[in-house]
């Protein structure tokens, strides 16, 4: 039987959280389930699911044909038992909710994203961003993003680098800004320079990055695939808002398509089909 971990965070970890905007943790996953994740990493690329999504399209999801690079694959927890099963593990939903302060945790949506190495001639920096601005029609101010690597990720493998205190900066609801690579053009923007910490995590460890951080990372120049699994995360208190674009037209995220509608016609947020609740369990 896999044991949990000693409670984490700690109150110094949630003052960096809130300070900085991220926090990283001890080794909280265990080996097994990441064991497990590997292996259902190369299943997935063969095209093996336990699930279908209902949708067909309008979502990342990298397959062998689309030849080498970046590979980004949205939803995978609910197309794999065995995703879902990493993510649901309770150390995550947990920790995720003492550093916001939220009584439930719930899932948003999450990708596996593997970077081959830049010797393999493939540019695999990922533009500096921030995820609330791809999510505007979420009501809350307080979701996050849990970063777990599948393998050691030292610092020359482009890990999650991020923007010490970003969080709290006003004006970046424009960043969706995940596939721009030219910093200066998006420094320009912002009017000031932009200083990012990669971080390098060990196995095991996870990092937890505010929905406002601004964050990005930078090529793989180790000699191995990286490969990490993004889980995005809201508080229970989080519900669909209705927001339109510069050209009047009302803005969609994926998940006002797959979930369900609530008696005003509205996607919820709270469609345990979609969204299950990760803490409490």
């Amino acid at each position: 039987m896999i044991s949990q971990s000693p409670p984490w965070p700690t109150s110094e970890d949630v003052a960096h959280f809130e300070e900085y905007g991220w926090v990283t943790s001890p080794q909280l996953i265990p080996e097994e389930l990441l064991d497990e994740a590997v292996e259902a990493t190369e299943a997935y690329y063969l095209g093996e699911r336990d699930h279908q999504l209902p949708i067909q399209g309008g979502f990342l999801d990298w397959r062998p044909e689309h030849g080498e690079g970046l590979r980004l694959n949205d939803y995978v927890s609910l197309q794999s038992e065995t995703f879902l099963k990493l993510i649901s593990w309770p150390d995550i939903g947990r920790a995720a909710a003492a550093l916001i302060g939220a009584e439930k945790v719930r899932l948003f949506h999450d990708q596996l994203i593997t970077k081959p190495p830049v010797s393999s001639g493939i540019n695999t920096t990922i533009g500096w961003h921030t995820d609330k601005s791809y999510w505007q029609t979420c009501s809350s101010k307080r979701m996050l993003t849990a970063w777990i690597p599948l393998q050691d990720s030292p610092e020359d493998s482009g890990p999650l680098a991020v923007v010490d205190g970003s969080h709290k900066w006003e004006g970046t609801d424009w960043m969706t800004t995940f596939v721009l690579q030219d910093f200066a053009a998006i420094e320009s923007q912002l009017g000031r320079a932009i200083n990012a910490r990669p971080i390098a995590l060990r196995r095991g460890q996870i990092s937890f990055h505010h929905a406002r951080t601004i964050h990005g990372s930078y090529p793989n120049r180790g000699d191995q695939f990286r490969t990490a699994l993004t889980v995005h995360l809201q508080d229970d208190e989080n519900r669909y808002q209705r927001v339109m674009d510069s050209n009047g037209r009302l803005k969609v995220h994926v998940n006002d398509v797959l979930c369900r509608k609530n008696a005003n016609g509205d996607p919820d947020y709270s469609d345990p089909s979609i969204c299950p609740t990760l803490w409490p369990i």
